[in-house]
C-alpha cells in the first residue's frame, strides 16, 4: 500500500494541486499531511483525496475553520498527534513543534514510523526500530528548500522523495 506524505503547504494551492496529480498517479490509498495548512481553502485544495492531518504550529489559532473544511471534504482532522496501525506498521503524526515531544515519540520504541513536518526539511532516517520521516515543506520557499512529498510504501517500508 501507498500513502502520500505531504507537509507544510502554507496555503500553495498551486503545489497542492500538483501534488494531488503526483499521488494519483501513483496509486496512494490516503494521504497524511502533517501540519501547517494554514488556511480552509488549502485544505479544501484536496477535496476528491482521502486526507488524514494533523494540526500545525501555524494551524492553532484557525483549528474550528479548519476542521470545518476537513468535514466539507470528508476528511479527516486528527488533532496534534495522530496513532494509527496499517498493514501492520504502527504510526505516531505529529506536526514536530516540540523537539522535546517529537523525540518522545521517537525514543518511545511504540512505533514503527514517526512522520512530521515543522522544520521544512527531509528526514528519512532511523532511531533504533522508529523510521523518522518528514516529506519537507510543499511550499518550497523557506531557507531554499525544494518543493517535496513523500510516498511511502508499506510493503518496503521505504518512503520515496519527489519533487513537486
Amino acid at each position: 500500500m501507498r500513502i502520500g506524505l505531504i507537509s507544510d503547504t502554507h496555503d500553495y494551492i498551486e503545489n497542492i494541486e500538483k501534488a494531488i496529480k503526483m499521488f494519483k498517479d501513483k496509486e496512494v490509498l490516503f494521504i497524511i499531511h502533517a501540519g501547517d495548512y494554514i488556511s480552509p481553502d488549502a485544505v479544501r485544495a484536496f477535496h476528491g483525496t482521502k486526507l488524514i492531518g494533523v494540526l500545525g504550529n501555524n494551524d492553532v489559532y484557525n483549528k474550528s475553520e479548519l476542521n470545518n473544511a476537513f468535514n466539507d471534504i470528508g476528511g479527516q482532522l486528527k488533532g496534534e498527534i495522530w496513532e494509527h496501525e496499517v498493514d501492520d506498521i504502527i504510526f505516531a503524526v505529529y506536526h514536530g513543534t516540540k523537539s522535546e515531544l517529537k523525540n518522545s515519540l521517537i525514543q518511545s520504541g511504540k512505533y514503527d514510523v514517526v512522520i512530521c513536518g515543522h522544520t521544512h526539511r527531509t528526514e528519512n532516517t532511523n532511531t533504533g526500530k522508529t523510521l523518522v520521516l518528514n516529506p519537507g515543506t510543499a511550499k518550497g520557499w523557506f531557507f531554499g528548500y525544494n518543493a517535496t512529498i513523500g510516498i511511502f510504501d508499506t510493503q518496503s517500508k521505504r518512503m520515496e522523495l519527489i519533487n513537486i
